[in-house]
């Protein structure tokens, strides 16, 4: 499109994108004639799995895209105008953190941790200023001690517009010190300091608990009003899409597949992709084994049988029992502490055989410490827990062992928790050996144990000779599930099995967990902070909050009719991928 024709409302627009990579394999398409416009006031989505094109996209807006190994095949990427790819490195930096901001995904290691919070805003407010000096309210002949001085004044200024309390104090902290969704308000203000007329956030709220994602999307959300800015929300979260976005854009392996409103695309989807993704989002209407994950992979060609009825849950199998853990206080001198602090506060529940009790609560909230006393990997400081009649504190470390074959766990991240030297084989392997005594396998048994277990998670025995690396996310999950499955366990913990993946490969995995449980007998301790995941999986659930439990009860019974103002405050602020929900609802839920 040539400049004269531009509509001055549009800040970006994006023709026929095509971006090829450069591997050891040659050369990899990973954009196929991308195609959108942005105008001031909207927040378009982009939407996909992992691997889409949606950062590389993002990316490329601010043109951080390495050229090589990335080339550009064809097409434009024009803001105000002028298309990026073909500007000067120097122009290039006069638009970033000034005309173009933007908010990355991982705020630990976006923040320097070696600078506090304040010199790191000052630095990016000094460089905007440089190209604009009516940033800081100065004019060009300001002398550099006064604009510091300006940068920071506004430094808390802008910490304070994105509501971190006692800003004046807090710039002298350093990153370790905020929260994660307290880090992402600081990648915010850093983003919005060169006031941007664009803003491009790359997955801002992944990693963010339910209540603190709200607090995120609220503020973007004001933010566009007051400022009349055009956003690029990057997110593989279809409800926080229809929570926040205008537009959305849906892309798959390199392409946008299907665009337009977010109303029309999410409540008439005309590509059977778009429709896959939303079918794959857990739902209250919903029971357990219906959700429909995306087309593909060895599960898909080669469906498991439909599984048993699963029986009623029985009695009792663990109880905790007022349960209190208290860390030491930090050193405050030689002979001095503060006062020991209570990550635990009387926490008493039981769990039934064969059901799956879910556990909710915001970082910090008490779950993995919780789950470490469960294990006995920390001493709990009073209280019991009995599981199948045993008090756990009151077992030996070699009784102990022998009890962990029993209760297995999965872990959050599949790219951490598989040894990246061993084949899948001796992972699988490996729980046997330990537990040689209860299973008595000779190598070759275990062998075929571990063809068996993969066979269940719906791999195939090909599989057995490879390593973690040659896997997708969805697939060491699994792997990591045959893991836990290896030594015969009665009892899973489940440690937000699902929160690092796609929305369909989290489909895949949770009907597999409910075919297992039904299959095997086994009884599921569920942790996580998605709600809709926990909806769909168990039944029945607690909320921890500080380190207390707020409410339990059956899944529906909490879902529908909360007691306390915590349950509410989270299950408003659940995102939801229906669009009609109204604009207040949309944003206002989250955490007045």
């Amino acid at each position: 499109m040539p400049p004269e024709s531009f509509s001055a409302e549009t800040l970006l627009e994006i023709d026929d994108l095509n971006l090829a990579m450069r591997s050891f394999e040659g050369e990899i398409q990973v954009l196929n004639g991308v195609s959108f416009a942005v105008k001031r006031g909207e927040i378009w989505g982009i939407v996909g799995e992992t691997g889409s094109g949606k950062s590389l996209t993002g990316l490329s807006v601010s043109r951080l895209v390495p050229t090589p190994p990335g080339r550009y095949l064809r097409g434009s990427v024009r803001f105000q105008g002028k298309d990026v790819l073909r500007q000067t490195e120097e122009t290039m930096r006069t638009l970033r953190g000034r005309r173009i901001g933007m908010i990355f995904q991982d705020p630990t290691t976006n923040l320097n941790p070696t600078f506090r919070i304040g010199t790191q805003l000052v630095d990016v407010a000094m460089h905007a200023a440089r190209l604009d000096p009516s940033i800081l309210g100065l004019d060009a002949s300001a002398s550099r001690g006064t604009r510091r001085a300006a940068a920071e004044k506004l430094a808390v200024a802008m910490l304070e517009k994105v509501g971190i309390p006692n800003a004046a104090a807090r710039v002298h902290d350093y990153p370790h010190q905020f929260s994660g969704g307290m880090k992402q308000r600081v990648l915010i203000a850093m983003a919005l300091i060169g006031r941007p007329d664009l803003l491009i956030a790359d997955e801002p709220t992944t990693a963010l608990d339910v209540s603190v994602q709200a607090q995120i999307l609220r503020l973007i959300h004001g933010l566009v009003e007051e400022h009349n800015l055009g956003v690029l929300f990057i997110t593989h979260n279809l409800g926080v899409v229809a929570q926040l976005c205008t537009h959305v854009a849906v892309m798959y392996a390199g392409a946008i597949v299907e665009s337009g409103p977010v109303r029309d695309v999410l409540k008439h989807p005309r590509h059977d992709y778009t429709r896959g993704l939303l079918a794959s989002v857990p739902k209250p209407s919903m029971k357990r084994g219906e959700l429909r994950g995306l087309a593909g992979g060895a599960l898909a060609a080669a469906p498991l049988a439909p599984p048993p009825p699963r029986p009623a849950p029985g009695g009792t199998i663990m109880s905790i029992e007022n349960v209190v853990k208290e860390f030491p206080g930090a050193r405050r001198g030689l002979f001095d502490r503060a006062p020991p602090v209570q990550a635990l506060k009387g926490v008493s529940l039981e769990i039934r055989k064969g059901e799956s009790f879910g556990l909710v609560g915001e970082s910090g909230s008490g779950k993995t410490t919780l789950t470490r006393c469960i294990l006995q990997l920390e001493k709990i400081t009073s209280g019991r827990i009995v599981y199948d009649g045993i008090d756990l504190a009151a077992q030996t470390q070699q009784q102990m062992q022998a009890l962990r074959s029993r209760i297995q766990i999965v872990f959050q991240d599949p790219y951490a928790s598989l040894n990246p030297r061993m084949t899948i084989r001796d992972i699988i392997a490996e729980p046997m050996e330990i537990h040689h005594g209860k299973l008595g396998l000779t190598p070759r048994q275990r062998t075929d144990r571990a063809a068996e277990l993969l066979e269940q998670v719906g791999l195939t025995t090909q599989h057995l000779n490879r390593y973690p690396h040659e896997f997708s996310g969805g697939q060491r999950q699994r792997i990591g599930i045959a893991r836990a499955l290896a030594p015969k366990p009665d009892f899973l913990i489940l440690d937000e099995p699902t929160s690092a993946l796609d929305v369909s490969v989290q489909a895949q995995v949770l009907n597999l967990l409910h075919d297992l449980q039904s299959r095997l007998g086994l009884t599921y301790f569920f942790i996580s902070h998605d709600l809709g995941v926990i909806r769909y999986i168990c039944d029945r659930v607690a909320l921890i909050h500080h380190g207390s439990l707020v409410e339990q009860g059956e899944t529906e019974d909490v879902f529908t009719n909360p007691q306390s103002d915590y349950a509410r405050m989270l299950i408003s602020a659940m995102p939801d991928p229906d669009p009609d929900l109204s604009p207040l609802r949309r944003v206002e839920a989250m955490l007045l």
